[in-house]
């Protein structure tokens, strides 16, 4: 009985120290969601400033005709 016990034990033991090392391996989670955050930020900063790029975009156009033409 005694050697039951100490086995379920070191089970148990396995078992929940399997468990708590599954939580440490968010990494790839927390990078996802890293990226999904920037790709946020940059479309936020994009609609903010949406009259000024496309000015700039159709400067650089312009510029860019008159050089060919």
């Amino acid at each position: 009985m005694r050697n039951f016990l100490t086995v379920t034990k070191m089970r148990m033991s396995l078992a929940m120290r399997n468990f708590v090392d599954s939580f440490k391996e968010e990494r790839g989670d927390t990078n996802f969601v890293a990226i999904i955050v920037i790709i946020v930020i940059i479309m936020a900063i994009a609609v903010i400033f949406q009259d000024k790029l496309t000015e700039a975009v159709n400067r650089v156009f312009d510029n860019l005709m008159n050089f060919i033409g």
